[in-house]
């Protein structure tokens, strides 16, 4: 019966398709016909059609497609029925969210299409697996594995989609300076466009210019030299490619350690297999807040998190392929290191080439300890191959002084020891950018997976005196190598008299892999307070995408079914939640409550590009009428953040030249006039209450409004009376004013 159940599901959703067309058809003309307005008697009719359709396939699938299993189910019609209505309304979700995606890259039908395909799998998934599941005692322990392994295959997908959903919006979480680097990267193409030079490169923003290596920049002057839009998307395309080749690293590693022999004891205390695990440790990455929002902007952390690990995913590799007692790895590896170190170099810091050597060195010292001479020549060559590659900078820049001067001195040596030392001690001791706070940097990439990442740490610490005699009776542990990797790298970002949670970033995929392998070690209780603290934590983002959602609620930013989508996703976070705070203590219970925990976090990042995608469409962008009138045009516009004015350029691409100004400057009608003396066109912002720009006393003609998210707010901003008004909070008006 199984061989044929998806098709049977198929019939059964045609027969509920006509059932609803019947319902709607006869409650529009004639049972609710006496309803007015007719857009509220339309809403009425869809209520009874989708209602009438949704039992109809409920009855049918019972009776008929999983007929088989009804005897297995050990609770009420109501309550099969009530997740049977959740199932249905995630591939509702699914089908909304995929098309309002793919419509950006195709016709809408298409994608409407393809988007009920993936939703009908889901849909059917879920019912499959829990609607009509049976009860659980009745599966058995390997049929168990293998649904988790599938779920969180699934899973692990979605969170990829997640990731790629709206990836070129203008409002995705990202590091602030993101459009400095922008900037520098499009004017440097405007020189190279003329003179066919590089180098050196070209800003009009004060001290910024050489802050960064020029791989980065020349990364996002790739797609303009391919032929290709200048757009967010392109610049981010990398970052994104990056981020999924870490995933995949960490995936790999995961389940070649799963099954060590030396991790067999670890291993068997889990109640899933080694795929899974592996599949878990990728969510782990991908579900801590910092490689959500660092790991997909163009000013990322994902260039440097894959380049300083390569070497040491390397390295296991050797080591997972047999013991090597008498010799130091291949001439290879080494190669291999100075060429990843290079890429670091020229693309973050030459700096990190200091304490990731020390970090290879100790970790061929680990494994065989009386060659550590060979070790330190091997690692040093390695350092030097990467430290020469980062100097072809100075040999190839026509002005190496200012490189010298502004990257090596202001943007490295400012960082690591400008400081005074009476300045530099009281911020290592006191403040937000004290060294008790930097200890507490993993937990803080984590968010929602910091109470795991602080107890996987934590019982590591007390592991290593064990692992220290071990390794004197000859035992090697291969997670010995990630173990050292995170703690010398957080060692040495203590050291900087500018520290931030950020720069450990490039720790977290070790950080995954050992909490994947680690986390069924922990004792129940422990594992029962990580899930119940991540919950808490979770409640916090939960409450700003509520208040968001209601502030684009009260302005009609959401169409019917965006709404009735969004608030399915918010029932599901809050069914989590709850499951969450409540886990029994059985194996069982705990290992489903982990899948729950990552696929809330993933629930989290969908919502929030979910809330943003409306700000992203076309109906939320400046025609063309617009676009035509700013060709070659001079535009003034607001700003409050280095750069920020450089968003502008991927607007109106059209603009000639833009020049910023403080978005405290007041913009009544006498300051617009004297702004049009010198410019075609000036963005004025506006919250949502405020009247628009005065045109007939300015001289000038309203070409387009959108809405932006309001940010960087000030305290006085936020109290208790702006949050009842969300949409003046969270939003801007912005009018695009021209010159008559």
């Amino acid at each position: 019966m199984s061989r044929w159940r998806y098709l049977k599901f198929g019939v059964v959703g045609a027969s509920g398709t006509l059932v609803n067309l019947l319902v709607l058809y006869l409650a529009q003309e004639f049972f609710l016909a006496s309803i007015e307005p007719a857009t509220q008697r339309l809403y009425a009719s869809l209520a009874c059609a989708i209602g009438l359709a949704t039992l109809n396939n409920f009855v049918w699938n019972r009776r008929w497609t999983w007929q088989d299993r009804q005897s297995q189910w050990r609770g009420t019609v109501a309550g099969q029925f009530a997740r049977y209505a959740l199932a249905s309304w995630l591939g509702t979700s699914v089908q909304y969210i995929l098309t309002l995606w793919l419509a950006q890259h195709m016709h809408y039908l298409i994608g409407n299409v393809l988007a009920i395909g993936v939703a009908s799998v889901v849909n059917y998934a879920a019912n499959d697996w829990w609607t009509f599941r049976g009860n659980p005692r009745d599966v058995s322990e390997d049929e168990t594995r293998l649904r988790y392994r599938y779920i969180s295959f699934a899973l692990l997908l979605l969170t990829l989609a997640v990731y790629l959903f709206d990836l070129g919006g203008e409002n995705i979480p990202r590091n602030g300076d993101e459009l400095v680097y922008a900037h520098i990267a499009f004017q440097t193409w405007l020189q190279a466009d003329v003179t066919g030079q590089w180098l050196p490169l070209v800003s009009a923003i004060q001290d910024m210019r050489n802050t960064k290596p020029p791989l980065l920049i020349w990364q996002a002057m790739l797609p303009l030299w391919l032929g290709l839009d200048w757009s967010l998307w392109w610049i981010r395309l990398p970052s994104l490619l990056y981020t999924l080749a870490t995933t995949v690293l960490v995936v790999w590693a995961t389940r070649r350690l799963a099954r060590w022999p030396s991790m067999q004891a670890t291993v068997e205390r889990s109640p899933l297999d080694a795929v899974t695990l592996s599949y878990i440790a990728g969510l782990i990455y991908l579900g801590c807040f910092s490689t959500y929002r660092y790991g997909r902007p163009y000013l990322t952390s994902a260039i440097e998190t894959f380049w300083m690990g390569l070497p040491f995913w390397a390295l296991l590799a050797a080591q997972l392929r047999g013991p090597q007692r008498l010799a130091l790895p291949s001439a290879g590896l080494f190669v291999l290191t100075g060429l990843s170190w290079g890429m670091v170099a020229l693309h973050k810091s030459f700096v990190l080439l200091a304490p990731l050597g020390a970090t290879l060195w100790l970790a061929l010292c680990w494994q065989q300890p009386r060659q550590w001479w060979g070790a330190m020549w091997r690692v040093g060559m390695s350092v030097a191959l990467g430290t020469g590659l980062f100097a072809l900078w100075f040999l190839i820049d026509p002005d190496p002084m200012s490189v010298w001067r502004e990257f090596v001195v202001g943007e490295n040596w400012g960082k690591v020891g400008g400081a005074q030392e009476s300045v530099y001690w009281r911020t290592a001791l006191l403040g937000g950018s004290s060294i008790w706070v930097q200890s507490l940097a993993l937990l803080q990439n984590g968010l929602v997976l910091g109470p795991l990442i602080a107890a996987v740490m934590v019982m590591g610490l007390k592991a290593w005196p064990a692992t220290w005699r071990a390794r004197q009776q000859g035992a090697l542990q291969p997670t010995a190598l990630l173990w050292m990797y995170i703690a010398v790298m957080s060692l040495f970002f203590m050291v900087p008299s500018q520290r931030s949670a950020r720069y450990l970033i490039p720790l977290m995929p070790m950080v995954a892999v050992l909490c994947a392998l680690h986390l069924w070690q922990l004792p129940r209780w422990a594992q029962r307070l990580c899930l119940v603290l991540g919950c808490l934590m979770a409640l916090g983002g939960l409450a700003f995408l509520g208040l968001f959602l209601w502030g684009g609620w009260r302005l009609d930013l959401y169409p019917l079914w965006g709404r009735l989508g969004l608030l399915l996703i918010l029932v599901l976070q809050v069914l989590a939640l709850l499951r969450l705070l409540w886990p029994s203590a059985s194996d069982t219970t705990l290992r489903a409550s982990w899948l729950w925990l990552l696929g809330l976090c993933v629930s989290l990042f969908a919502w929030f590009g979910l809330l943003n995608a409306p700000l992203h469409s076309p109906g939320n962008q400046f025609d063309a009428r617009a676009q035509a009138r700013v060709q070659g045009a001079h535009l003034l516009t607001p700003s409050n953040f280095n750069g920020d004015f450089e968003r502008w350029r991927f607007v109106l691409p059209g603009v000639r030249e833009i020049t910023p100004y403080r978005e405290e400057v007041p913009t009544d009608a006498a300051q617009l006039r004297a702004w049009f003396e010198n410019h075609d066109a000036v963005i004025v912002r506006r919250v949502w209450n405020q009247a628009e720009p005065d045109c007939e006393a300015a001289g000038c003609d309203v070409m387009g409004q959108r809405l932006v998210i309001r940010g960087r707010h000030r305290s006085s901003d936020i109290n208790w009376q702006s949050v009842q008004t969300p949409e003046v909070l969270l939003f801007w008006r912005e009018y695009l004013l021209v010159k008559r």
